[in-house]
C-alpha cells in the first residue's frame, strides 16, 4: 500500500523527486532579510521540535509583495514554555510549475478550515488555487500553492512569538 502511494504522489508531483541543485538550496533565516529568489529550496525550522498544530494559513498584499502565512503552535499546554522555531519545514519554489510546495514535519495537526483558507486565497492577487493534501506519513503534511504565473521572487523567513513560517511573493 506504501509502495502505492509513493507512486500516487510521485505521479502528482514529479518535480519533487527531481535532483537538488546544491546552489539553490537556501538556509531559511529568523528575520526577513530582502533576499528574494527565483527558484529552490528553503529548509528551516528545528528538527527537535514534534507535535505542532497549524492554526492557519493567510496572505495578504503589502506594499510591493503578498505575504503567506502558516500560523504555528505546540500541540500539548502542558508547560508555559513557547516554542522558538518551528518544526523542520522545506519549502520548494518550482517556476517552470508555478508551485511553491510545502511540507512540515513535527507530527503536525491541521486546527484550520480548509474551506475558509480556500476562499481567502481566492482574493489573492498572486496565488491562483491551494492543493491542501491529505495525511499520507503521520510525521508530515505537504500541501502546494499554484501561482498566476512563475516569474515571481519568494523570500522564506521563520519568526517566533507567535511562531510562523513567512513567505514573500514579488
Amino acid at each position: 500500500m506504501r509502495a502505492l502511494i509513493t507512486v500516487l504522489i510521485f505521479l502528482q508531483m514529479p518535480s519533487l523527486f527531481a535532483a537538488i541543485n546544491p546552489e539553490k538550496v537556501y538556509q531559511v533565516e529568523t528575520k526577513k532579510s530582502e533576499v528574494y529568489v527565483h527558484e529552490g529550496l528553503f529548509v528551516g525550522g528545528d528538527r527537535a521540535v514534534q507535535d505542532v498544530v497549524v492554526k492557519d494559513i493567510r496572505c495578504a498584499m503589502n506594499a510591493g509583495f503578498e505575504r503567506l502565512v502558516l500560523d504555528l503552535e505546540k500541540n500539548t499546554q502542558d508547560d508555559n514554555k513557547q516554542l522558538e522555531r518551528p518544526p523542520y519545514f522545506q519549502v520548494s519554489m518550482l517556476p517552470l510549475k508555478k508551485q511553491l510546495v510545502f511540507t512540515l514535519w513535527g507530527k503536525p495537526k491541521l486546527a484550520f478550515s480548509a474551506p475558509k483558507v480556500i476562499a481567502a486565497f481566492k482574493k489573492s492577487k498572486w496565488v491562483n488555487n491551494l492543493e491542501l493534501y491529505p495525511y499520507l506519513e503521520e510525521n508530515k503534511w505537504t500541501f502546494v500553492v499554484n501561482l498566476k504565473t512563475g516569474k515571481k521572487l519568494i523570500e522564506v523567513f521563520e519568526l517566533s512569538n507567535p511562531m510562523r513560517i513567512i513567505v514573500d511573493i514579488r
